[in-house]
This record gives structure tokens, sequence and C-alpha cells, in this order.
């Protein structure tokens, strides 16, 4: 499909069939190139200075953001910092708190220790001690009734003397005084 020129104006190329019906318009007055060229001139000449203003306020508006946005980060930033610092103190505490709770642990148990031998060393000598006089009280309970049952059979003896024997005993019995 051959440009079809028409005859009329110098700026007139003509039109350019693209099929279905739709054609490109290649002539300059007709179209209005112009006009349209005017047109986005007039726009630009009279709507510029509030476009300007208007993209210099939003600039100061997305840079208002972006500080802000930056002052945030690194107040985030201190704040995670101060945050890592404590939970470090606080480590450390815990870590002091559970070296004195095990080192209380043991003194605990030794004192625990120690005081169940003294204890039983107490027990044991105080059952010794027991034993000592139990043992020297069924001695004397001992020699008590030996002494009881000597002088009994002593008396019965002497109870059963003769007259030569019980003249001889006393005579014995003066004798030692």
């Amino acid at each position: 499909a051959a440009p079809a020129f028409a005859e009329e104006g110098l700026l007139n190329f003509g039109k350019v069939k693209l099929g279905g019906g739709f054609a490109l318009n290649l002539d300059i007055p007709e179209t209005g190139v112009v006009n349209i060229v005017v047109l986005i001139g007039g726009l630009i000449y009279l709507l510029g200075p509030l476009l300007s203003e208007s993209m210099a306020t939003r600039e100061k508006e997305i840079q208002t953001d972006i500080d802000d946005a930056i002052a945030k980060y690194n107040e985030a930033t201190a704040r995670l910092a101060e945050a890592q610092k404590a939970k470090a103190q606080a480590d450390e505490v815990i870590a002091e708190i559970t070296a004195s709770i095990e080192k209380d642990q043991k003194e605990f148990e030794e004192t625990i220790q120690v005081q169940t031998s003294a204890t039983l060393a107490k027990q044991a000598a105080a059952a010794e001690l027991a034993l000592k006089e139990l043992e020297a009280n069924a001695d004397s309970q001992v020699e008590t009734y030996v002494q009881q049952q000597a002088v009994r059979r002593g008396m019965r003896e002497l109870a059963n003397l003769s007259d030569a024997q019980k003249a001889k005993f006393m005579d014995a019995a003066i004798a030692s005084l």
C-alpha cells in the first residue's frame, strides 16, 4: 500500500491506509500538529510554575519523610544497642547469681556434712558414755548383790556356828581391833 499523495498544499503527505478502515493521515495542516504543539507549549508555560511549585512541595515532603525515617532508624538502632547492652548486663547478673547459687549450694552441702558428722560423733560419744554408765551401774549392782549375798551367807553361817566356833570367831574379831 503506497501512500496516496494529494495534490493540495506543500505539507500534505497524504494518507497511508492501514487496513480495516484505518489510515494514517500525514497531512500536517489537517491533523493540527501545530495546534497540538501550541497547546502543549501553552500548557507548559501556564502550568509550569504550578507544577514546579507542586513538585518542590512534594520534594520537600518526601525529603522530610526520608529525614524522619532516618531519624527513626537511628533511634531504633540506638534503642537496639541499649537493649543489647541491657541484655548483656542481665546475662552477667544471671551468671553471677548462678555462680553464687552454686557456691552457696556447695557451702551448704559442706556445712550439712560437717554438722552431720559432728552430730553423729556426739551421738556415738553419748552412746558410748551411756554404755559405760550402764556397764558401771551393772558392775555396781553385781558387786552390791554379791556383797549382800555374802553377808547373808555369812550371817547364816554365823547363825549355824557351834559354840566353840563362835568363841574362836570372837577372839579373832577382838584381836583384829
